[in-house]
């Protein structure tokens, strides 16, 4: 059964993170990036290549989407395609160095708004913690 606290929490976290998209979202504009963009390619930036099965576990990106972006990252030379040679029948997507450097620059943009977004939080590893926590 669903309590006052339950619906707080969602309404709470949902206008949250809509707050830190606001934020975020004109800091990857000026890298010529989407919300969606960018999240594939943090996502690759950490598993130095992925499926689109794994890329979809790790953004929670639909299908779909997932591919028109990531037609869109090769397109733009940010990341590439290429058979998985431990399997042939998989394909796996890579940053390009194009890719590496727009995750270095942007990554370091997104640190700095960071520190401005948790400058007020008396602990900012326990609520990350906690909404790591959540997420997973």
């Amino acid at each position: 059964m669903e309590t006052q606290s339950d619906v707080r929490l969602v309404r709470t976290l949902t206008r949250a993170a809509r707050r830190v998209t606001a934020k975020v979202e004109p800091v990857l504009k000026s890298a010529g990036l989407t919300l969606d963009q960018w999240l594939v390619i943090d996502a690759l930036a950490a598993a130095r290549g992925s499926t689109m099965t794994e890329l979809a576990a790790a953004t929670l990106v639909t299908g779909p989407t997932l591919t028109r972006v990531t037609d869109r990252l090769v397109l733009t030379a940010v990341a590439y395609r290429e058979v998985d040679p431990a399997d042939r029948r998989r394909v796996r997507v890579y940053l390009s160095s194009r890719g590496r450097a727009t995750h270095r620059k942007v990554t370091a943009k997104l640190a700095d708004l960071e520190q401005t977004l948790v400058a007020d939080i008396a602990d900012p590893h326990n609520l990350l913690h906690t909404l790591t926590h959540l997420a997973d």
